[in-house]
This record gives C-alpha cells, sequence and structure tokens, in this order.
C-alpha cells in the first residue's frame, strides 16, 4: 500500500491556486472594448434685436418640413455630391427640423413687434402664417476642406389677404477648421443665426409693409 507523501500534496495544492491566481490576474488584464459615448448637440434661438411696430402680431408657425435624410435625430456628412451617412456616436437632440423650428419660434417670441407666436394650437386667429422648409443640414467633408451647409427656404402668408406677403431662401456655408462632430455643430449654430436674422427681417418688413399700407375696400 503505497502512503501519500503530505509535502507533495501540499506542493500540488499550492501550484493550482497559483495558477488560478495566474489566470485571474491575465483575464483582469485583457482589454475591454467599451462603447464609445454618445454624444448629443443642440441648436438655439438667435440673440436677435428688432425694432417695435407700432401694433405687436400674432404669428402662426408651421411645422418645419424637412427633407429626406433630415427626419431623424442622426449628424449627416457626405463625402460626395450624391451621398449622405450619418456620425456613428454623435446625434442631434431632435430631428433638426424640429431644432429648427423651435429656434425660429423662441427667437421670434423675443421680438417686440410680436406679442405671440403660435406653434401646435392655434388659440386666435393668426394674421400671419410662417412655414419654412429645411432641406439641407450637412458636414461637407468633399475636397479636403470641411465645410457645414445649411439650406432653408420660408413662406410668409398674409391668412387675412390670403396671399405670399414674402418668400426668401437661405443657402449658407461655413467652413470649419477642425473636421468632428463639435465643429459641425457650432458652424450650424452659426448658419441658423443668420437664417434667423433673415427671418425675423423678412418678416418684421412683410408685417411693417402690410400696416403702412391702406386698407382695401
Amino acid at each position: 500500500m503505497m502512503i501519500a507523501n503530505p509535502h507533495r500534496t501540499e506542493r500540488r495544492a499550492l501550484l493550482t491556486l497559483l495558477a488560478g491566481a495566474s489566470l485571474a490576474l491575465a483575464a483582469c488584464s485583457l482589454p475591454v472594448n467599451r462603447q464609445p459615448l454618445q454624444q448629443t448637440y443642440r441648436l438655439s434661438a438667435a440673440d436677435i434685436h428688432s425694432t417695435a411696430l407700432a401694433k405687436p402680431v400674432v404669428l402662426q408657425l408651421l411645422p418645419v418640413r424637412a427633407a429626406a435624410g433630415f427626419q431623424s435625430a442622426a449628424m449627416m456628412y457626405s463625402r460626395s455630391a450624391d451621398t449622405l451617412e450619418p456620425y456613428r456616436d454623435s446625434r442631434w437632440l431632435a430631428p433638426p427640423a424640429q431644432l429648427v423650428g423651435d429656434a425660429i419660434a423662441q427667437t421670434l417670441s423675443r421680438q417686440p413687434w410680436v406679442s405671440a407666436v403660435q406653434q401646435q394650437t392655434a388659440l386666435a386667429s393668426a394674421p400671419w402664417a410662417l412655414h419654412c422648409s429645411l432641406y439641407r443640414l450637412e458636414h461637407d467633408l468633399r475636397g479636403g476642406q470641411g465645410t457645414v451647409r445649411l439650406g432653408l427656404t420660408c413662406e410668409l402668408a398674409n391668412q387675412r389677404t390670403r396671399s405670399i406677403a414674402a418668400h426668401w431662401h437661405f443657402d449658407g456655408s461655413q467652413p470649419l477648421t477642425v473636421n468632428d462632430a463639435a465643429h459641425f455643430a457650432q458652424g450650424a449654430q452659426t448658419l441658423l443665426n443668420q437664417a434667423l436674422g433673415e427671418i425675423v427681417q423678412q418678416t418684421r418688413a412683410a408685417v411693417a409693409a402690410a400696416g403702412a399700407s391702406p386698407p382695401s375696400t
């Protein structure tokens, strides 16, 4: 009958324990593929000041229409004339058309010649209705120079005369020094501020012209 050597048994147990510890340490040192953090950006109203008119008006702002490719919260970039791709780890806070619409409403509501801006629910019959369409908001990466491009068309209707009082088109571009989502968002805000300036100017001019015209008989 063989009698086990107690020292050999203890040695085997110690080796097993050390091997297990080594495997655990090796597992801890393996690289972990973490999902990159999702970055979210927004577009805001512009700090624009205009002079008052004799009588403030109520404006109805219809929902901003979005062209194909801008109906989601994706931040789009282009590497060729016929392609649009979304950023993988960066998004707008909401679909761009919604952000642009909110920025238009907030900017107009701050003007002294605007008494109210109606968006979703019409509380009273508004004499003026503004409708804009967003057909472009992208980070253009063609030609080695990053550029933000924003395209917006707007129509202002005089509800009382049932006519289009003003129609204009904004097509702006902003070069970028760094091609990433953060600079794309900054460039988009710069262009949106310019577009909002045109919206305030064009709308106020049409309202002022209607007020200066003699009433129709």
